[in-house]
């Protein structure tokens, strides 16, 4: 409880605004190298947010649920919720991924003074990069949208 109100649907919040703009801003830094070097750690800092408002909705939900009692609906919010920590660890590790790898191309670059052609592997990251991103964004936001229709649900049907 916080100030008399369910930690839950207050934490859950983080996750459902953090995860998809996580996935867009660390899209955005795989397609836009100059934004990268100036968002990534505000990028970072959100994923990392949502990173930690996953495990904490789903705590903070087991414990809601012991609280007004289990039935067919919360038992299936549960399931559906617990299938968003994947997607936003994928969606985490892409976005520390590209962040360390937009510091170090930064960083090689300006010691050469961006003198001859891009490394080979740099494509082939990023595309892999940019594939678990989307993966993780897509992905986790489509969890969330579930769980929390099926967590409308079973808050609002009696």
């Amino acid at each position: 409880m916080f100030f008399g109100l369910p930690l839950h649907p207050l934490v859950v919040h983080a996750a459902v605004v953090c995860l998809p703009l996580a996935a867009l801003g660390t899209v955005l830094m795989a397609f836009w190298p100059a934004a990268a070097r100036r968002l990534w750690p505000a990028v970072l800092f959100v994923a990392t947010v949502a990173l930690i408002a996953v495990p904490l909705s789903i705590t903070s939900g087991e414990t809601l649920a012991h609280t007004v009692g289990e039935n067919d609906l919360i038992e299936a919010h549960e399931e559906q919720g617990e299938q968003v920590l994947p997607f936003v660890i994928v969606l985490w590790l892409a976005t520390l991924s590209l962040s360390l790898a937009t510091r170090f191309i930064h960083r090689t670059r300006s010691i050469f003074q961006g003198t001859g052609p891009r490394p080979r592997w740099h494509a082939a990251a990023m595309i892999v990069l940019v594939a678990l991103a989307l993966a993780g964004g897509v992905g986790g936001t489509v969890a969330v949208v579930r769980a929390g229709h099926s967590g409308a649900q079973a808050a609002w049907t009696k």
